[in-house]
């Protein structure tokens, strides 16, 4: 935790002096790198090791200004919880503090990197970016294994499938019928003109 004593003028023309503090933890730090990892977009890291290779301008605001949104906070009395909500940073950066510190930090580069490194420390930085490292490949390695298993799955049906009988439903007629021979056609001729005879003669 940063503990940051800042000099302001406020809106009486009045100059105070206040403390405020700063925190980001390793839990946090750990969520936003693995955010940046899931939407595919710059990491918190990559915006903190920026601020180290001459950045200015708009975009080293920019920066600043995140940090600042994500550290600042209001530590209980008892010292048990950092508390971090919308409505405290927005008393915090509607005062004359966050003015000063927001110049301070982009114009102080010495100034700028204490606070960083007071903030998310080195060791901590390497710390997180091994275990993000590390989940990110096991998350990469269940993914692999779930998609083989599927795959496995869709060509045991397949296989399944080519292996099932084929089924010829029962019809009215026969599918095949025997063969007549002549011998056999001549007579049922006879045995039907006889009939025929038969029935004229009634």
């Amino acid at each position: 935790m940063i503990l940051k004593t800042i000099t302001f003028p406020n809106f009486n023309d009045e100059t105070e002096t206040e403390d405020f503090r700063f925190n980001l933890s390793k839990g946090e730090l750990v969520k936003m790198q693995m955010s940046a990892i899931d939407e595919r977009t710059e990491s918190f890291q990559d915006k903190l090791e920026k601020i180290g290779k001459s950045l200015n301008g708009k975009a080293l605001i920019e920066v600043i200004d995140e940090i600042i949104d994500v550290s600042y906070g209001v530590k209980t009395v008892d010292g048990k919880r950092f508390i971090k909500n919308p409505k405290d940073l927005e008393i915090f950066k509607s005062s004359g503090a966050y003015s000063e510190l927001v110049v301070e930090l982009c114009t102080d580069a010495e100034a700028c990197a204490k606070f960083v490194n007071g903030l998310v420390p080195e060791n901590l930085r390497e710390e997180v970016k091994k275990e993000v490292a590390q989940t990110a490949r096991e998350r990469s390695q269940a993914n692999l294994q779930g998609f083989q298993k599927k795959a496995e799955a869709t060509k045991e049906t397949v296989r399944q499938e080519a292996e099932l009988p084929t089924v010829i439903e029962a019809t009215a007629e026969p599918v095949l019928e025997k063969t007549q021979t002549a011998e056999e056609l001549a007579s049922e001729f006879e045995a039907w003109k006889a009939s025929q005879k038969q029935a004229s003669s009634n």
